[in-house]
């Protein structure tokens, strides 16, 4: 059986590297992971014209799954000194290191790119915006049983 890099910490280590490159500030972890949700399926929520990894029935589950690989991540990220972390009120933030920057400058790839589009879109989305209100719009998006909710817009 062939292990692959999908769905793991790894994977998830790259994109946060790819959206603190793009983010002017440092995020919590469950915001790591709300605007890598946001940013992977930027079409369900109107800020690209397609969604990065396809149709998925089941964002909300997918979130909870990405917050658990972040919480992996970040550790990971900070012990190899690619993150730093401030603590604040709202509990860790990490942000990109110069060496961070420099690691994933020189990781170039199309997917790498598109993620990155989709990353700044998704930053500029965010800005001013709360974990609980970002949040609340995503799930006002997806029902409990993971199909979109076109009722309420």
């Amino acid at each position: 059986m062939m292990n692959s890099v999908l769905d793991t910490s790894f994977e998830m280590s790259l994109r946060i590297l790819l959206l603190l490159a793009v983010s002017p500030n440092a995020m919590t972890v469950d915001m790591l992971a709300l605007a890598d949700t946001l940013s992977v399926y930027g079409a369900n929520f109107g800020l690209t014209a397609e969604n990065l990894h396809g149709e998925s029935a089941y964002v909300l589950d997918e979130y909870d799954t990405r917050r658990e690989l972040s919480k992996e991540a970040v550790k990971s990220l900070a012990l190899r000194e690619l993150l730093e972390v401030d603590k604040s009120e709202e509990g860790f933030r990490y942000r990109i290191t110069a060496n961070g920057k420099q690691f994933i400058n020189s990781n170039v790839s199309e997917y790498a790119n598109e993620y990155r589009l989709a990353a700044q879109s998704t930053i500029n989305f965010i800005q001013n915006k709360t974990e609980r209100e970002l949040f609340r719009h995503m799930s006002k998006r997806f029902s409990v049983n993971g199909e979109e909710d076109n009722r309420n817009g």
